[in-house]
């Protein structure tokens, strides 16, 4: 878990200075606004993108999580109705 958040936490961290830099290269360029606004815009899509797919990427592994749980679950029960069976046989 802690393992988890340590990564989590530097990938966190390793992103805000990629933004940082690309905010500071983005102002230091010389250009029109409009030219600016084409490269916020396009820089946005992209970003709009990447997030798209790791959102889908996280549903479907919610989704299998969601059938595995599911699935182990349905052995449990199934284990403990057998020895509960078994223990009144006795």
């Amino acid at each position: 878990m802690s393992e988890n958040a340590t990564r989590q936490n530097g990938q966190l961290a390793r992103n805000d200075s990629i933004y940082s830099l690309s905010n500071f290269d983005a102002t230091s360029l010389e250009g029109t606004p409009d030219d600016m606004t084409v490269v916020d815009a396009a820089s946005l899509r992209r970003q709009i993108i990447k997030l798209n797919r790791r959102l889908q990427l996280l549903e479907e592994e919610n989704k299998e999580r969601a059938k595995r749980e599911m699935i182990m679950y349905s052995i449990t029960v199934a284990f403990w109705l057998l020895n509960s069976w078994l223990w009144f046989r006795r």
